[in-house]
């Protein structure tokens, strides 16, 4: 089945976040390649059961999109110096878009509301490259995470069977009337709204 997509549009402003005392950002390092190999993977894991090494996957992932410089693009949200989140923010070269890619927390630090900081550095980042659209995938399980993509200002994509009677369903879980929905190419769909799938069934 086909992730949700999500959009969010740079024109938009973004409010300025500081982050919580003991906690900063940084990148990927060449010269911490097992540390912070290692660290990305635990922040992504959950996300990620697939039976591989977390070199394989590190390289699966992030050294394999020819469009991501992991020393510019891969950023780790740290508390007093130890990698506890990570996000990785490029723009691919076809089409001008900018992703926000393989977002995750370390279990010991969820529930805390860090995810919407590596949101923040990667719209920010993304906005000063010059991206006009800021693309993410999820899926509907990873609750706190569309709660979180939604409460930034990203929209839902209508791209592929089936997701408007999914985002429909999402809205319910969260209790939100409604929202618009965009097309692929960022133009907008429609309002949608959150018992329509109700009056289908």
């Amino acid at each position: 089945m086909a992730q949700l997509k999500m959009y969010w549009f740079t024109e938009n402003e973004l409010p300025e976040m500081t982050l919580p005392e003991g906690y900063s950002f940084s990148h990927f390092r060449e010269s911490n390649r097992q540390v912070d190999i290692a660290d990305w993977n635990e922040s992504i894991r959950t996300w990620d059961e697939s039976d591989i090494s977390d070199e394989e996957r590190f390289k699966k992932e992030i050294y394999d999109f020819t469009d991501i410089v992991p020393e510019e693009d891969v950023w780790f949200l740290d508390y007093n110096g130890e990698h506890v989140g990570t996000a990785t923010s490029f723009i691919w070269s076809n089409t001008g878009i900018g992703d926000m890619h393989w977002v995750g927390i370390k279990q010991d630090f969820r529930g805390k509301g860090l995810a919407k900081f590596l949101s923040y550095i990667v719209q920010k980042t993304l906005k000063e490259r010059g991206a006009k659209i800021v693309s993410l995938t999820t899926n509907e399980w990873r609750v706190s995470a569309v709660k979180s993509y939604l409460s930034a200002g990203f929209l839902p994509v209508e791209y592929d069977e089936g997701m408007q009677e999914r985002w429909e369903k999402v809205l319910d879980t969260y209790g939100i009337e409604k929202i618009q929905m965009v097309k692929e190419d960022g133009s907008p769909y429609k309002i949608i709204y959150r018992n329509a799938h109700n009056e289908k069934e």
